[in-house]
């Protein structure tokens, strides 16, 4: 079974991207879904991301006709994107568990990842006048995603989204064992509503840790308390974003390319660039999948700020 015809069929029957996971008859049959999962997962575990080139380019929904990009994501058509959106959300659920959050994007598992003037020189998804710096998607959380989805709906201006992995960064091994100490807390980020509760305790997280799959990471310094004022720490937290500047690079999302990113094993980001707001700006779809895989035993004590976590019915 083509993808194309997968979405077709799920599309004309009335799928959005938002509903076609609620029906067990529309996911995609299993002997598809394994080779999908075989394809792309297996080398996004192995080199903390996989790229898929126009994945999404051959649907029925000619992206560079997907509707003008939207000022706000809550402004975003989900029947003029309905084809790349069911398409994310198929491949996603093939991939793992999708999940979304109650209070981002108003539970939307599809996110909308474009330039919002509001939100310019914020570090958000929605900036754009500032580099997104290095950080872990929903690293506040211990049941933020594995892997991270990201499809091209639009990028005229090739702005790139930016990559440095934890196993390829230059760190002692005194360092490293700094960084495995659990004195700091990361909050939610500012695309979050309800902020950090009142009276939230700071509860210590570890920055680096090792599987035996190899070094993970949990990272994201635009929102991180450090709980220590242990020279040795801060200097090793300074240097692990030097460490990800020498070893990053960057890819530039064509329409229809699919990227998805290892959140334990990566960090990602984006270049700085003027948005225009007139429609052509870049547009990103974002999609979040949990693995049946370990994390570390102390994450289990967080409350994660009270924001929920929702999952896609199985």
């Amino acid at each position: 079974m083509a993808l194309s015809h997968a979405v077709r069929d799920r599309v004309g029957a009335g799928a959005l991207g938002e509903t076609v996971l609620n029906r067990p008859d529309w996911r995609l049959p299993q002997p598809f879904a394994a080779t999908l999962s075989q394809i792309l997962v297996a080398p996004a575990l192995s080199r903390g991301f996989a790229l898929a080139p126009g994945l999404f380019g051959g649907l029925d929904e000619p992206l560079d006709e997907p509707g003008p990009t939207p000022r706000h994501w809550a402004e975003a058509d989900p029947e003029r994107t309905a084809h790349i959106d069911v398409a994310l959300a198929l491949v996603a659920a093939a991939l793992g568990q999708v999940h979304s959050w109650t209070n981002q994007q108003a539970g939307r598992i599809v996110h909308n990842i474009l330039p919002s003037p509001e939100h310019s020189h914020e570090q958000v998804g929605a900036s754009s006048a500032v580099p997104l710096a290095w950080h872990t998607e929903d690293a506040f959380h211990p049941e933020r995603a594995d892997l991270v989805l990201l499809a091209c709906v639009r990028n005229p201006d090739r702005i790139g989204t930016r990559l440095a992995g934890i196993r390829d960064a230059a760190l002692t091994e005194a360092d490293l064992a700094q960084l495995a100490r659990p004195l700091l807390t990361i909050e939610p980020d500012d695309s979050y509503g309800g902020g950090v509760p009142a009276g939230a305790e700071q509860i210590g997280m570890s920055t680096v840790w090792h599987t035996a799959a190899g070094r993970c990471v949990r990272y994201d310094p635009s929102y991180t308390r450090v709980m220590t004022d242990d020279a040795r720490f801060v200097a090793a937290f300074r240097r692990l974003d030097g460490a990800f500047e020498e070893c990053g690079f960057t890819v530039d999302l064509a329409p229809g390319d699919l990227l998805i990113v290892d959140n334990d094993a990566m960090v990602h980001g984006r270049v700085a660039f003027r948005a225009r707001y007139d429609g052509t700006d870049r547009w990103v779809k974002r999609a979040l999948v949990r693995l049946p895989r370990p994390r570390p035993a102390g994450e289990r004590r967080e409350h994660g700020y009270h924001q929920n976590p929702v999952y896609a019915v199985s």
